[in-house]
């Protein structure tokens, strides 16, 4: 008994009368019979759908790593922001802890009891900052989707 792939069936198939002519035709270029030029064009069509399966799945796996990229470096960057606000919150805790103790305080006065005239202004300059680097992303924002818009123009 042969392998499963070699052993042939007959079928009754009804072609095109131009069909059976170009199988014909290939057949006696190749010598080979009709069957076999059915066989081998139906495994380059298998190998075709195979190799442009490869094709697509390379291009969206570069696409992927190339966004993926961009958010990495997004990523890497709150990071490290993060880190350099948890340092100096940090640093502030230790400094405040020591002023607490120096100055002997007993009780904590928060801001929703008292708010200091510093304080205000200090609020009030961290809103301007925080409004102004708002904006400064949104026109960034803004310009680079003009400058897609004129290159899709």
């Amino acid at each position: 008994m042969g392998d499963i792939n070699t052993i042939k069936k007959g079928s009754y198939f009804l072609l095109s009368q131009a069909t059976k002519e170009k199988i014909k035709a290939i057949a006696a270029e190749k010598h080979v019979s009709q069957a076999d030029v059915i066989t081998t064009a139906i495994d380059h069509y298998y190998a075709d759908c195979e190799e442009e399966y490869v094709v697509s799945k390379n291009m969206i796996t570069d696409l992927i790593d190339e966004k993926l990229e961009t958010m990495q470096e997004r990523l890497h960057r709150i990071q490290v922001t993060g880190n350099v606000i948890d340092r100096d919150n940090k640093i502030l805790l230790e400094f405040m802890n020591h002023y607490y103790l120096m100055n002997g305080f007993k009780d904590l006065i928060t801001t929703e009891k008292y708010k200091t005239n510093g304080i205000q202004q200090a609020e009030n300059l961290i809103q301007k900052r925080i409004h102004k680097q708002r904006q400064k992303k949104l026109d960034y924002e803004k310009r680079k989707e003009q400058k897609q818009q004129g290159r899709q123009a």
